[in-house]
Order: structure tokens, then sequence, then C-alpha cells
């Protein structure tokens, strides 16, 4: 079986075409998608996109955690975009897809893929931070920019991850500074639930943080650094924003039956 590996902003996916043949309609289970995720035993992917045919959009996004969870993912969503638009005879500059948050839409601008994603629920403070819902459920901590580098995340981020107030769902868990960087840009870091770790970068983290600074301070436009890259947030109204950011697609390979 084929497979795109793909890179989002230091986020990387394993990337699945399911739109033809006799795989139409399957899924892996959750001890494919641990394996083929996991960086010493396989090929190593914060998650798994599948892409598949549906009615009256141009496909359907599956994002499955490295746990075999099913999630939105704002990273893994511009990854599927620029992927999709790669297999085309004639690349196109804009698409419709669905995910399990519902529809979207993706645009090609300046050459990367930017995707729209809805905060589902607006901010609101917590005792233990700002919580907020951008297709998944995401809490947001402030620090000093000077902090962020050598905070212990997992100190913080694992209690959090599985606290009573956010359960059954519980939530991935941003840090951000609270000043920007010469260039503009809030640097912030982000556990994630369903990879069970620190990743590189997250999409939809960065549109909490994005919601979370907007709501407190103003302003329509954002840019962040993450340890994987940049990326950047607008908002088109108070619940819809673009995330754009840079893709790369590094290697093909073959998953080879067991």
């Amino acid at each position: 079986m084929e497979f795109a590996k793909l890179d989002a902003s230091g986020n990387d996916f394993i990337g699945l075409d399911l739109r033809q043949g006799d795989r139409k309609g399957w899924r892996p289970t959750a001890s494919q998608v641990a394996q083929w995720c996991h960086r010493r035993h396989g090929i190593g992917a914060d998650g798994v996109l599948l892409l598949e045919q549906a009615e009256g959009v141009d496909y359907a996004l599956t994002f499955l955690n490295p746990d075999g969870t099913e999630a939105f993912c704002g990273n893994g969503a511009r990854a599927a975009f620029a992927w999709w638009r790669s297999l085309l005879e004639e690349p196109v500059n804009d698409a419709r897809f669905t995910a399990v948050d519902g529809a979207h839409e993706g645009h090609w601008l300046h050459e990367e893929p930017c995707v729209d994603l809805r905060v589902h629920h607006a901010p609101k403070d917590t005792e233990h931070g700002t919580y907020v819902h951008t297709g998944t459920e995401h809490l947001v901590v402030g620090l000093p920019k000077e902090d962020l580098v050598e905070f212990n995340l997992l100190e913080l981020a694992i209690p959090l991850r599985h606290h009573p107030d956010f359960a059954p769902q519980g939530v991935n868990v941003n840090v951000v500074a609270t000043e920007t960087d010469a260039e503009g840009r809030y640097a912030m870091r982000t556990f994630e639930k369903g990879v069970e770790a620190e990743t590189m970068s997250c999409g939809s983290g960065t549109v909490a943080a994005a919601a979370v600074l907007r709501w407190s301070m103003g302003g329509d436009a954002f840019k962040f650094r993450s340890p994987g890259g940049t990326m950047g947030v607008v908002f088109a109204a108070k619940d819809r924003a673009w995330l754009s950011g840079p893709v790369e697609m590094p290697f093909r390979g073959a998953i080879l039956p067991q």
C-alpha cells in the first residue's frame, strides 16, 4: 500500500489515498495506525490522513491520531489539501472538503496551503487557563517569552490533559508567549492528546491561541512560531479563521503486508 509522507510546519503525517480501487471505504485498525506512526518501529508520524471521495465536495478527509482515535487536525487539513492538489493533473487553487467537525475550504495563497477552521466554542477563562474549541479541545496558557523554551510542558500538560474538568474528551495544552519576537511572531508549544506528547507544531492549537489573543486584546491577524516552523492566522469572522503555513512532501513509500 503506497503512502506519502507530509510535513506541515513540523507536524508530520502519513497520507493514504483511498479515493479509488479496492480500498474505498477501508479503515486501518488502531494497532496498524500505532505501528505506522511509531518513531522507531514504523514510518513515524503525528497521525494518518485518509483521502476519500464524497458527494458535493472535492474530497473527504479523515485524520487518525497515533492511538487510532479520530479527530480534527488543522495542520493535517493543510497537508491534505497540498497533497490532494499535487495529485491533480492540473493543480487548482481552491477546494471544498469535509472532516469530522464539518465542512471546510482550502485555498492556495502565496505558494502555501490555507484552510479555514471554526471556533466552535468561544474562549472561556478557567482556573487552568483559557479553554477554546477549534475543531478539537484546547487549553491556552500564557507565559513570558523568555521562559517558553525551558518550560517543563509535560509537567503542566499531562495532569491537565486528563483533568476531570475536561472529561471525557480531554484537552490539548498550549503554552504561548505573552509578547511577540522581533518578527512579530508569538512563540508557542503544544502537548497533543492522541499523540500524548509534545509535537513540533499544532494547527488547531495555533488557531486556538489566536482566538484567545483576539478575545483578550483585539486584532484579526496573528503570526506564530512553533519548534517545527511558522504559521499565520487571519480571522474572517469571530467564529471562522484561516490557517496558513508551509507544507513539504519529503518522500513516498510503500507499507508492506505483514
